[in-house]
């Protein structure tokens, strides 16, 4: 079983520490109003910390069952972090098929992110002959036109910016992903932005679908996007 890693760690820390400072203000009487404020932060720690080790476990095994995918079929991964969808991917796959993740590797996006943690998890699942590893960036991915069958982008894509960044990173995944192939967009962020510009660019079967309570990362929510070329 993968180890399970915290999002943005940042953020969930900077949520329970206001939660704390306004308990702290609201029992020393300062305002009454910081006492429920307190327990809106803590409860949007708890929300954020429910969906980044649990429920974005659940998205992705949903719907990586609900893509079509093929036991030979080559798929890509775009900033796959510790490898969650590659390894619900590889489940479905024997080779010459094969599930390529790349990523730039940074821990600000996810805790302890680096290659060789992930590579780990990849030996440790048994799924080494379907599935392989590569530092790369998104918006200039080093594969050939209409390379793969499939391309995910789970929890990855609102990290690159600006938003000209992000169009770039649409136009390569569309690029190396076979006519006809499927683009799975996981994110909490520009779901409206990622269907214009997937418009603009041809795409096709674009649809936009909430992802439920196991996608609130405390106000956020995870939508998925779906797409064919």
């Amino acid at each position: 079983m993968m180890k399970r890693t915290v999002d943005a760690p940042l953020v969930p820390i900077l949520l329970g520490l206001a939660g704390i400072l306004e308990l702290v203000a609201g029992m020393a009487g300062h305002t009454w109003i910081t006492v429920p404020l307190a327990l809106v932060f803590f409860a949007c720690t708890y929300l954020y910390l429910r969906t980044s080790l649990v429920g974005k476990y659940k998205i992705i095994d949903r719907v990586v069952g609900k893509t079509r995918i093929a036991a030979t079929d080559q798929v890509l991964d775009l900033g796959c972090g510790h490898g969650a969808v590659m390894l619900a991917v590889a489940k479905h796959l024997r080779a010459p098929g094969k599930v390529t993740g790349i990523d730039i590797w940074k821990r600000v996006d996810q805790s302890g992110n680096r290659q060789a943690a992930t590579q780990a998890v990849i030996e440790a699942a048994g799924v080494s002959q379907v599935a392989q590893l590569q530092t790369a960036d998104m918006t200039a991915l080093p594969f050939n036109d209409n390379q793969f069958d499939a391309v995910f982008a789970s929890l990855s894509l609102h990290n690159v910016k600006p938003k000209q960044a992000r169009r770039q990173a649409l136009t390569e995944a569309l690029r190396v992903l076979k006519p006809g192939g499927r683009l799975v967009i996981i994110d909490i962020e520009h779901s409206g932005e990622y269907r214009r510009a997937l418009t603009t660019l041809g795409a096709q079967e674009i649809e936009v679908t909430n992802a439920g309570l196991d996608g609130v990362y405390g106000v956020m929510v995870t939508r998925v996007l779906t797409a064919s070329k």
